[in-house]
This record gives C-alpha cells, structure tokens and sequence, in this order.
C-alpha cells in the first residue's frame, strides 16, 4: 500500500511539473527582444521591467515603447512583432499545443507590424491582432496597423491575405499594397484600395528602425 501511494504522489507530482508545459500560460517565457532603439518597458502583474536586447517576451506582457523608441521581438514560432513609438502592446495569449496553435495580440496604441511565423503558416486563422476598431487575422503575411492620418489603418506588405473585421463587416487584403481604413467598430471597414508608394513608405516609416 505504501509503494502505491508513492507512486501515486510521484506521478501527480510529474503531472503538475509536466503539465504548465505543454501550454503556455500566463508569464511563460515565449518570445525574445531582438533590436531595440531608445526605451521601452514590459509589464506583468502591475510589475514593470525595463527591457533590452535578449529580454524574455513572457505571455500576458504588456509592452510601451517610449518616444522616438523602436522594438522588435521574435515568438517561439518565428513570428515577428515590431512596434513604433509611444506604443501599447500586449501578448494575450499563445498556444502551440499539438490540439490547439493560437496567437492573440492587442495592440492598444501606436503602430506596429508583423510578420506571422510557423503558427499561422499550418493554421490561417489562429494569429489576430485586436485593436480599438478592427481585429486583424494574420493570414501567412506581413501586415502594417496604425494611425496615419485620422484614422485607423491596415496595409498587407507581404503575402497572402489579411483579414480586418469589425462589428460591423469584414474586408480581405489579398494583393500586396493594399490598406483599408477602419472609421470606427461600429462602421465596417473602408473598401481595400492599393496605396500609393509613398504613403507605404510614410506607414513603414513609422516602424522603421
């Protein structure tokens, strides 16, 4: 009886080790800071830590860039984040579980772009970015968010398609250099159109290093 119970207590004990594991929770580690210009900061559980090149990127982080700052962070799957100035960011959530890949993204403020990794590569829909207006699916593509001029703005850099949805409707970008503008949640996204070079390299030039 007594081999038993320890056995048990043993096994119990390789499930609670082994089980966080396989499922990235909040303040695992699942990214790294690959560049960064001027400063920017992470908060975790009301705890901020500055950070730096090779800086854990941990799950339920919440990332400000500062004035004239850059960022740029890789995941574990190989998607890669790059945030402007002055910007808010959070990584709400990440799973590559073999039952479930997901990557959900906030961006609160700023601009940002992105360029999805493994994860969305094997499953289309599992990598959002939420924002204010519009939540965008990041289809196996690079995609550009921010605020040029009034109002919130999606352009597809690179690859197949980008989706952006709001309350109200849902467009596709499907050819590279297209962009849309999102009025509000409550209006459905503007017709794509493809923009001028100039205003890419206004976009770009927002996250730029």
């Amino acid at each position: 009886m007594r081999r038993i119970t320890i056995i048990g207590l043993i096994g119990a004990l390789f499930l609670m080790i082994a089980g966080p594991a396989a499922q990235a929770a909040e303040g695992d580690v699942v990214g790294k800071v690959l560049r960064l210009k001027n400063g920017a900061t992470a908060m975790q559980n009301a705890m901020p830590r500055p950070l730096s090149v090779g800086s854990d990127v941990l799950v339920s982080d919440v990332i400000s860039t500062g004035a004239g700052a850059r960022l740029e962070f890789s995941l574990r799957d190989g998607s890669v984040v790059t945030l402007g100035e002055r910007a808010t960011f959070a990584l709400s959530d990440f799973e590559d579980t073999p039952s479930k890949e997901s990557i959900s993204l906030r961006l609160l403020s700023g601009a940002f772009k992105a360029a999805s990794g493994a994860i969305a590569a094997r499953n289309p829909d599992a990598m959002t970015v939420a924002t204010n207006t519009a939540t965008i699916g990041i289809r196996g593509t690079t995609v550009w968010g921010g605020t040029l001029d009034s109002a919130f703005e999606v352009a597809l850099l690179e690859g197949a398609a980008v989706t952006v949805t709001t309350r109200a409707g849902t467009v596709e970008l499907n050819t590279i250099g297209q962009g849309t503008s999102i009025p509000s949640e409550n209006q459905p996204p503007a017709p794509p159109t493809t923009w001028a070079q100039t205003k890419v390299t206004r976009a770009l030039a927002t996250v730029d290093f």
